[in-house]
């Protein structure tokens, strides 16, 4: 016989599988097959497809270019200072997007400093999609920066010692020890920051606009849609983003192995 405790643990349990379990179920049949296959099939659906699908994936590659540094100082080296470096990092999650939408506007708004040299210099940032590509790149760094530092942690610090005894350059220690180990966090990181950047919508929508067949994201054209009453098509293009992060997330959960997935 079940304890209270047990009883109440799944109860919970239930309740919150449940109540996921109809929010997303109530986006899936809040049209019906045909309409909702029209609607994935449309011009405009596929075009917002297109621009979060290049965008986010442009995301990755700079965020695996800056995150690796910013992981690997953070986990081996030691300096005055480093717990508030260390907090700078995690700003854009705490921040409201649209907070962090706002800053980047100033920054990069034809009004700033930062925004009038790169007009001058030729490059136009808000409203275009290199405007998607920072915003989400803003919000989603620290996701990857606090998976592979976990996963650098995790590694024994003697093993990096003796191969920079052996000597291993501290490029050559990188390549040869700390990557192959850390391999499924950064895997991990890679993942949850795509996630989060094809999910984003306040930042990118602050910075980007919604130029429908430019700047027109899933989630901005979810938004979008659903403020004027045409659920069908939000409803098409939130299908299709539950399904990529759906299906990617159990893909590197099936491949890396549960216990190394449980995020």
């Amino acid at each position: 016989m079940r304890s209270l405790f047990s009883i109440t643990v799944f109860t919970l349990f239930s309740v919150s599988a449940v109540f996921i379990g109809l929010v997303v179920f109530s986006v899936i049949f809040s049209t019906s097959p045909s309409d909702l296959w029209r609607e994935i099939s449309s011009e405009e659906v596929f075009s917002s497809l297109v621009v979060s699908l290049e965008t986010s994936l442009m995301v990755v590659v700079v965020i695996a270019l800056l995150g690796f540094p910013v992981a690997y100082v953070l986990s081996f080296y030691n300096f005055p200072g480093k717990v508030f470096v260390d907090t700078i990092f995690d700003i854009p999650v705490i921040f409201p997007p649209l907070v962090s939408g706002l800053g980047l506007l100033i920054l990069f708004g034809g009004t700033g400093t930062v925004g009038k040299f790169l007009l001058n210099a030729g490059f136009h940032i808000i409203f275009s999609k290199a405007g998607i590509v920072i915003a989400q790149t803003f919000v989603a760094l620290p996701f990857f920066i606090r998976t592979v530092r976990e996963s650098f942690n995790l590694i024994p610090k003697n093993l990096v010692a003796a191969a920079k005894t052996l000597g291993a350059s501290d490029f050559v220690t990188f390549i040869k020890v700390i990557l192959p180990l850390s391999k499924s966090g950064i895997v991990a990181g890679l993942v949850l920051s795509w996630a989060r950047a094809i999910g984003e919508f306040g930042a990118t929508a602050m910075v980007a606009g919604a130029i429908p067949g430019k700047t027109e994201t899933l989630t901005i054209g979810i938004y979008m849609e659903s403020m004027s009453g045409n659920l069908s098509s939000a409803a098409a293009m939130a299908v299709i983003l539950m399904a990529f992060s759906l299906f990617t997330l159990l893909f590197f959960k099936i491949g890396f192995g549960r216990k190394k997935w449980d995020l």
